[in-house]
């Protein structure tokens, strides 16, 4: 049988490389049947190979059942939850709402960027029609602004940006 080494500790100053690390310890897991180990096998293995400070997140945790800490998918999502940012939709709206198209800036560009945006604003099933609204209002040419006030589309696509322009 193989045999597979741990990836390298995790860089507790890169919060950022987490999903990264995340992935390739998966990776470690599966290759070297950590899996079919006992899931406090699992836990043990995932701290130890991400190191030392790995210890001292772990005990800071609050788990809500007595037996939690010893679970390998919810361990690993309160780590998930240390390193990952929550995002603040407030602030993500108030982006994607104040959002125009900038003098010389192409109306491709403007809707892409508003797509972009829009990914981090948990509009759920409005979505679509976030995007369309915030494109209708800020693009630049009025008069394809009216044209597409005057269109009852939803869900929104480029082609009807540019039939209309």
């Amino acid at each position: 049988m193989a045999k597979f080494t741990p990836p390298e500790q995790f860089d507790f100053s890169k919060p950022e490389a987490w999903p990264d690390w995340k992935g390739r310890f998966g990776r470690y897991r599966v290759a070297s049947r950590l899996t079919e180990d006992d899931e406090t096998v699992q836990v043990n293995a995932l701290i130890y190979s991400m190191g030392a400070e790995a210890e001292h997140i772990f005990k800071s945790f609050t788990f809500n059942n007595a037996t939690d800490g010893d679970k390998y998918n919810i361990v690993m999502a309160k780590f998930d939850e240390h390193f990952i940012p929550k995002r603040n939709v407030i602030y993500e709206r108030a982006k994607f709402h104040s959002s125009s198209q900038l003098p010389g800036e192409s109306v491709e560009a403007f809707v892409r960027q508003l797509y972009e945006l829009a990914e981090n604003c948990d509009f759920g099933a409005q979505k679509d029609e976030q995007k369309r609204d915030r494109i209708v209002i800020g693009i630049r040419d009025k008069q394809v602004s009216q044209k597409l006030q005057m269109k009852s589309i939803c869900p929104f696509s480029w082609s009807h940006i540019q039939v209309t322009s």
